[in-house]
């Protein structure tokens, strides 16, 4: 007889996941701290996920995910760079305010060598960046020679970097405000032409 996932139980894990590896690091968020934040058995989480790494990954690739499918939507409902890079960076800063655990963890993730996102979303990141760069060409706010390695690093890890600046308060500012999003976007553009 199969055993009825606890939809609520799994949601729980993820929180817990995200929460520990946030505060301790991937290293220190232990399966067992993962379970007792969760409130389930250790071999629960187990059934669902092999290991540490396998339960964090699937969380990164969620995450990338979102990310992906917002710059497609992006992709197929305007037709200015710059207010595709404005509403993407926007979803960070909406993420920042509304679940901060969750951009928080991306960050973690980003300097963690022991992750990377799959080779499909990769893939699915270079080839929007291709098209954003090509949107850009074709309408001069974006420089030929820009590769998406740089469209990527100025569009998506600038912007997370400066919200976690903002986020620990590294300069005395712990807040942020709509002008924020709009400099971060005019960097951002600049930086592409």
């Amino acid at each position: 007889m199969a055993r009825l996932i606890d939809d609520g139980k799994i949601q729980r894990i993820k929180e817990a996941t995200i929460e520990l590896v946030v505060q301790n690091g991937y290293g220190g968020a232990a399966i067992s701290s993962i379970a007792h934040r969760a409130g389930v058995a250790e071999g629960y989480l187990y059934r669902f996920y092999a290991s540490k790494h396998a339960l964090v990954t699937e969380l990164l690739y969620s995450k990338v995910a979102q990310i992906i499918e917002r710059l497609e939507l992006l992709l197929n409902s305007y037709t200015s760079t710059k207010e595709i890079i404005f509403q993407l960076i926007g979803q960070f800063f909406e993420m920042a305010t509304k679940a901060p655990e969750e951009i928080k963890f991306i960050h973690v993730l980003m300097h963690d060598y022991s992750f990377q996102v799959s080779v499909e979303q990769r893939l699915q990141i270079k080839v929007l960046c291709d098209k954003v760069i090509r949107l850009g060409i074709a309408s001069g706010e974006v420089n030929s020679l820009t590769s998406p390695e740089e469209a990527y690093g100025i569009v998506v890890i600038y912007p997370i970097e400066f919200i976690n600046l903002r986020m620990k308060g590294f300069f005395g500012i712990s807040e942020w405000t709509d002008d924020d999003q709009k400099r971060v976007t005019e960097f951002s553009i600049n930086a592409l032409k």
